[in-house]
């Protein structure tokens, strides 16, 4: 190791680290259902490997921050980013499938959930020889080499996860893998690239969102100092981690067509709120109806800061911030006065949505100013002041992201393009620190939305999860026009 490969990780970096080591918070994912053609193709699943060793090769080639692994503090340094000498393709690209009896037993989103709950229990380690990410691919309905399960079949289906340390990639990055990967992949490829990855040894940083925007500027409307100490917040069960071992990330999926996606929008427009204000609104419903009277709930709600750090969109790293929106107990009553899906309960939930789409204006026009990563930093040791959280009462309840519409394939290379995609979902470990459970969003051009929600397995009663997965589908595929012609 020559200290010229030894690069700042910055402040959220080095929080991240501390994190993923202690087990808190493990690591994020934007996985891609998608076919492959198998058409007149011979051998399927060695043509698809042959393929998908050239497209990650020049992935890698073409992100700068795939090529650093993290290594956490020791007595003689801080954590830090380390630039590799080489990228195996074995350290990082995984492959998977299933039995046919594994196949019989679980559809396709089954079998989504199942890979996804496993990778969110992982720590990825070995960072001063490992990068930062890993990707594994599922063959659902078979392993891999099992040829003669695909005799008669046009198409393989796959899943591909992208799993990275939040200290490299914000949500946006993971989709931006995805971009690139399926680039390359259907794209031409006539020259022979040979594994391992010789890393460049001038090659640049990953850029450091706090080396671009000053975090820790504030003026006078500065009210970052929130009071997480609230005891009426509902943030489930008191945070705890048996051992590292122990824990387990549970995830539910939930699946909007693009029909009823499309009325959801058209609602949305027609009401001046966003999609994201929409279902912040229905969540604060479920929740003051299935929670105990008596407690308020907070809510973090990401949001990209790009537009301000100027960095390209298609590259690799963190960049961004989080805006913290309270619902008191006043909110939750009103709303339990309500008729269920009634006109007067649909009017708190606009109501809801046009404060968060307020909030969320101002947040961004004072943009960098008051950041919610402010107070991270002048923080030395991360270690003691993580480990004394256990046992105590959570500060927040639920992480809300939604990514919006996501071209993820480019448009001009839909047509006949030997890997097409169905839908990308966007998910996140349950943490043992953070939020009770994270509700993320996504959907692409042409395509359905997804909408996963993880929680760290014993934090809440699994019921309150499943509970509302269900209420998201039917409210969201059921519209909103005709609740108020019921009356």
């Amino acid at each position: 190791m020559e200290s010229r490969d030894i690069v700042n990780l910055g402040v959220l970096g080095r929080f991240y680290s501390c994190r993923n080591v202690l087990g808190f918070y493990r690591c994020t994912s934007a996985l891609a259902v998608c076919t492959y053609s198998t058409a007149g193709l011979p051998h399927p699943d060695t043509s698809f490997m042959e393929r998908f060793d050239r497209a990650l090769y020049q992935t890698v080639q073409y992100h700068p921050s795939l090529c650093y692994g993290i290594v956490d503090k020791t007595p003689d340094r801080e954590a830090h980013f380390l630039r590799l000498k080489v990228v195996y393709k074995e350290d990082v690209a995984e492959f998977c499938g299933q039995t046919p009896e594994e196949a019989r037993q679980n559809d396709d989103d089954t079998s989504t959930i199942k890979l996804l709950e496993k990778s969110h229990a992982r720590i990825l380690s070995e960072g001063h020889c490992k990068p930062a990410w890993r990707v594994v691919v599922f063959k659902h309905g078979g392993q891999w080499g099992s040829e003669s399960q695909q005799l008669g079949q046009s198409v393989q289906k796959l899943s591909i996860a992208f799993l990275a340390s939040h200290a490299i990639a914000d949500g946006l990055s993971h989709t931006n893998f995805h971009k690139t990967f399926f680039h390359f992949f259907n794209s031409s490829q006539p020259e022979e690239l040979v594994w391992p990855y010789q890393v460049p040894r001038d090659l640049r940083c990953p850029i450091l969102l706090e080396e671009v925007v000053d975090l820790q500027a504030r003026d006078e409307n500065d009210n970052t100092h929130i009071n997480y100490d609230s005891t009426n917040i509902w943030s489930g069960a008191n945070m705890f981690l048996s051992s590292i071992e122990e824990y387990e990330s549970g995830l539910r999926l939930v699946n909007l067509p693009l029909a009823q996606l499309g009325k959801v929008l058209q609602f949305c427009k027609s009401c001046k709120i966003t999609l994201t204000g929409l279902i912040h609104g229905l969540l604060v419903t479920y929740l003051s109806r299935a929670i105990a009277p008596g407690h308020m709930f907070r809510a973090v709600i990401p949001y990209s800061m790009r537009h301000i750090t100027k960095v390209a969109d298609d590259e690799i790293c963190n960049h961004a911030s989080a805006l913290v929106v309270d619902s008191p107990d006043e909110l939750a009553s009103a709303i339990r006065t309500t008729p269920t899906n009634s006109s007067q309960e649909l009017e708190l939930i606009i109501g809801i949505a046009t404060d968060y789409r307020r909030h969320m204006a101002a947040e961004l026009a004072r943009s960098p100013k008051n950041n919610v990563w402010a107070g991270m930093f002048g923080i030395d040791d991360w270690y003691g002041p993580s480990l004394s959280q256990l046992g105590k009462k959570r500060a927040l309840t639920y992480e809300l992201s939604n990514f919006g519409n996501v071209e993820v394939v480019e448009s001009d290379k839909l047509q006949g393009a030997p890997l097409s995609l169905e839908k990308v979902v966007v998910s996140q470990c349950g943490s043992v620190t953070g939020p009770v459970f994270c509700c993320n969003c996504i959907s692409i051009p042409g395509g359905p939305m997804t909408i996963t929600l993880t929680w760290q397995k014993g934090s809440v009663e699994e019921d309150i999860i499943n509970n509302f997965a269900e209420y998201l589908t039917e409210r969201l595929r059921a519209g909103f026009d005709s609740v108020s012609q019921k009356e």
